[in-house]
């Protein structure tokens, strides 16, 4: 099988970075922070210096980072993965970045010889963990079917959306819906709450008419007990509406519901609830109201 680079290790890179391996592809990995790298030697992972040597190494590399600085600071630079790339060498970023940023590594990508695949995933670290992400892709067509069966070892909807930027697209499209439904939930059982509902009766009746909703179902314990543990972070969903809207305004498209989600969100990160769960924008509406 193919050598594979996997570039990122945080909550996310680590389990999609185990699946590879456990598919049999040799693997090698890098981490800007080295002791994460370093923790997997032991596990029977390739541990490279920089990520230039992860693409000399490989014929597909796999970044999987925070945002689109992250991704530049990778891609750019001696040691970085542009200065290795060239013809049969395929670099498939999973991170969610800019549509715009993307598109340049893309073309950057091609004039060295090389190809590139735009292709973030929707789904929680059990997803990972279970290969069962949605994997969204970007780019070439016939690079997309060579790389498939790479990527189906880390999800079970692995969907081809069209040229470079695509997968990206529909990825913000994704989290624009998603952190819009979160927040309308949250906003919703507090009016109840504040008018003596009881938040477990508000599931119950919500979940048997056409308001349900699979966000409802994954979060709805988050907020019964008012914990919101980390499965995503807030500020994440922060950087994905503000990609969104820039793609937006890169048209003119009105977003007028999707600014005020955005703006909420906003202020909830600077409350204090970035590194809590996306979810905790309940415990961000309750703090407001309260005062």
């Amino acid at each position: 099988m193919e050598n594979v680079g996997f570039i990122g290790l945080g909550k996310m890179g680590v389990p999609m970075a185990k699946r590879i391996k456990n598919a049999g592809y040799d693997l090698m990995v890098y981490n800007r922070t080295k002791a994460k790298s370093e923790s997997l030697k032991s596990l029977g992972f390739k541990v490279a210096r920089t990520p230039k040597e992860v693409v000399e190494f490989s014929k597909y590399t796999i970044t999987m980072l925070t945002d689109s600085e992250a991704v530049e600071q990778t891609f750019y630079g001696s040691d970085g993965i542009m200065n290795a790339l060239g013809p049969g060498k395929t670099y498939i970023d999973m991170s969610t970045i800019s549509p715009s940023v993307s598109m340049e590594l893309a073309k950057i990508s091609g004039s060295k010889g090389g190809e590139m695949l735009d292709a973030p995933v929707t789904g929680s670290i059990p997803s990972a963990e279970n290969g069962e992400l949605t994997i969204m892709v970007g780019g070439k067509k016939e690079t997309f079917e060579k790389a498939k069966e790479l990527l189906s070892t880390m999800g079970k909807n692995v969907v081809y959306i069209g040229e470079n930027g695509s997968g990206l697209k529909m990825k913000l499209i994704n989290n624009i819906i998603l952190g819009g439904n979160m927040a309308i939930l949250a906003e919703a059982l507090l009016l109840g709450q504040a008018n003596g509902l009881d938040p477990e009766l508000q599931f119950r009746i919500i979940s048997t008419g056409t308001a349900h909703s699979r966000v409802m179902d994954m979060k709805r314990e988050n907020i019964i007990n008012n914990s919101f543990p980390s499965m995503f972070n807030l500020e994440h969903e922060v950087k994905d509406l503000n990609y969104a809207m820039e793609m937006a305004r890169g048209l003119l498209h009105p977003m007028v519901i999707a600014s005020e989600v955005t703006q909420l969100y906003e202020m909830a990160f600077k409350k204090g609830f970035a590194k809590k769960d996306f979810s905790s924008i309940y415990g961000a509406i309750k703090l407001m109201n309260e005062g």
